[in-house]
């Protein structure tokens, strides 16, 4: 089963039109699918609520689900079709095209380019983020940047860090797409 075959689908509770599916969240330790991400608004395609997998009752054209019981998804990442994909190392691989699952696990992602990765060897798909080393300790006065050749990951520390030390916009304006050398 591939991802793109299911987004769209109609998610009934009983014979009540909950909404359209919209992505789902995998789990990054063990690719399995956690829960279903849905929205009630096919042009906004914002997620409005999600239920967990065990939820499900079948699925052929439409989710039928044993009973709506809407889960904040935890530890997991959020997959939608057309978001960045980055490798263990944050390399970025391109931008998800498809989802291959089996049995509720994710096992293959297929690019825009047309290029498959295997589902254990991507670490993030649009959460995480290489940046090159940039030294945000540094005063503001300074305005010296220290960059080495050694990319470092965007986590909440170093965003907390940026926002503090005032360099939010100067570290993301040396992110992709703004800055060419990664």
């Amino acid at each position: 089963m591939l991802l793109s075959e299911l987004v769209g689908k109609n998610v009934y509770s009983g014979k009540n039109l909950r909404g359209t599916l919209s992505g789902v969240c995998i789990s990054l330790k063990s690719r399995a699918i956690k829960y279903l991400l849905c929205c009630t608004n096919e042009k906004n395609a914002k997620t409005e609520f999600s239920v967990g997998v065990s939820a499900i009752e079948r699925i052929d054209e439409d989710v039928r689900l044993k009973r709506l019981k809407p889960i904040l998804p935890r530890q997991c990442a959020r997959v939608f079709i057309n978001r960045p994909i980055y490798s263990d190392e944050g390399a970025y691989l391109g931008h998800l095209a498809d989802l291959e699952i089996e049995n509720y696990t994710a096992t293959k992602l297929i690019t825009g380019n047309g290029k498959n990765y295997p589902a254990h060897l991507i670490a993030a798909i649009g959460q995480r983020v290489p940046a090159p080393a940039i030294s945000l300790l540094q005063d503001k006065a300074e305005g010296e940047k220290h960059a080495t050749d050694q990319p470092v990951f965007i986590t909440k520390n170093l965003l907390k860090s940026a926002i503090e030390k005032g360099n939010l916009i100067r570290l993301t304006l040396s992110l992709n797409p703004f800055c060419q050398k990664l």
